[in-house]
């Protein structure tokens, strides 16, 4: 649908779909809060928006009875906005609507650990893509990219997992697609989604913690995002946990990265294999024990094979004093465990959340909700491409 050129100098069309993106579906008098705008201003910009088929009225039920409340909501499938999440070499390419419905998504391997060439492979696919899709897609793009990525200039700062440093990430694909592009940690950006669409959509303090090759939060007070002076806000996996410990990649000692993640746990089990004092069904004849992968090790783990236990929880329990210290700092209302192994291994979570109660204040963890995510690997392309427009949306994208 192609909507008139209508101006929007004082900002209200474009408070009003932020306001109903970022919150969901409200009724009139809560968006006259968030917006700060007049009732007469919300009243006639909501019926334009309306009349362009942008915005609808719906009826909720109120929970105590009596008449439906009406309330506001973005019109699904209007526009699409695109992102992308960089992990275990691939892209996962995403497609949504502003209500953050799947309309499309793809897999774009990644040949080379280069970054030029990790981000052509992003740009031609998603180029051939637009050309072809049959829906209006704002020309914006948002990208989850590992390691630690400084938000204001659009710079993956350090991602050791795949030798990058000082990557122009943001510059790289927007010179390519020729459109303005955002980076942002995929953890954060799984976070976010999460925070918005789903399983952390009912609380307004959480924090998402994303465990697969790397681990990091996202911390969301109030709903938003806490991105620190540049964006690096929620490292979790660099906290020390064993001061004494083997160097890590980011130089330091000790680091949870080192205990609780992917390659840890492997590790772990081949140590333990080697030694041969237990028995567990791992141990196959003819095995490499250098193709044996964490997820072998949680599912092992989670039908009771005692070698394969004592390795997740022996990694679960760092992350699990790691998060007891979060509770005791941030007095989150839930903990959303995501990224490959909480995903895959109820072990892993189970043990992350009994160390957190036993060792965080009573007071403060004994109402904390702990899910595990519901959106996976989607969930980073979803929340790079919001990230994205809570910085730069206005009206005029959507004309």
């Amino acid at each position: 649908m192609i909507i008139p050129n209508k101006s929007d100098q004082k900002g209200s069309k474009t408070s009003i779909i932020q306001a109903l993106r970022m919150h969901g579906s409200m009724p009139r008098i809560q968006l006259t809060k968030i917006t700060e705008l007049s009732r007469a201003t919300i009243s006639s910009t909501i019926s334009e928006l309306i009349e362009w088929n942008l915005v609808k009225e719906t009826e909720k039920a109120p929970s105590t009875g009596g008449r439906p409340a009406i309330s506001l909501e973005l019109v699904p499938g209007s526009h699409a906005i695109m992102g992308a999440d960089l992990d275990n070499q691939a892209w996962t390419l995403g497609v949504f609507d502003l209500l953050g419905n799947v309309l499309h998504k793809t897999k774009i391997p990644v040949s080379s650990s280069r970054p030029e060439e990790a981000v052509q492979e992003l740009v031609d696919h998603t180029s051939k893509f637009v050309q072809e899709f049959d829906k209006e897609v704002i020309q914006m793009f948002g990208l989850g990219v590992p390691g630690l990525v400084d938000t204001r200039l659009g710079i993956i700062k350090s991602a050791s997992d795949l030798g990058w440093s000082n990557v122009d990430i943001e510059e790289m694909v927007s010179k390519g697609l020729g459109w303005p592009t955002v980076a942002i940690n995929r953890h954060r950006a799984r976070g976010l989604a999460e925070c918005r669409f789903g399983s952390g959509k009912d609380y307004n303090h959480m924090i998402y913690v994303g465990v697969g090759s790397g681990i990091a939060a996202g911390i969301f007070n109030d709903r938003q995002l806490v991105s620190g002076s540049f964006g690096g806000a929620g490292e979790l996996g660099h906290i020390t946990v064993e001061p004494d410990g083997p160097v890590c990649p980011c130089g330091n000692n000790g680091c949870l990265h080192l205990y609780s993640t992917a390659s840890a746990m492997e590790q772990e089990a081949r140590r333990l294999l080697r030694a041969g004092q237990e028995e567990s069904t791992l141990r196959r004849p003819g095995l490499d024990l250098q193709l044996l992968r964490a997820k072998d090790v949680c599912l092992a783990a989670d039908q009771g094979d005692a070698l394969a236990i004592r390795v997740v929880n022996h990694a679960a329990t760092y992350l699990g004093i790691a998060l007891a210290n979060l509770v005791n700092l941030l007095n989150p209302e839930a903990i959303i465990l995501g990224g490959a192994i909480p995903g895959i291994c109820s072990t892993y979570v189970q043990t992350a959340t009994k160390v957190m109660q036993q060792r965080s204040m009573m007071a403060l963890s004994a109402g904390i909700t702990v899910n595990t995510a519901t959106l996976a690997e989607i969930g980073g392309a979803l929340g790079a491409i919001n990230f994205a427009l809570d910085r730069h949306f206005s009206f005029n994208m959507v004309q």
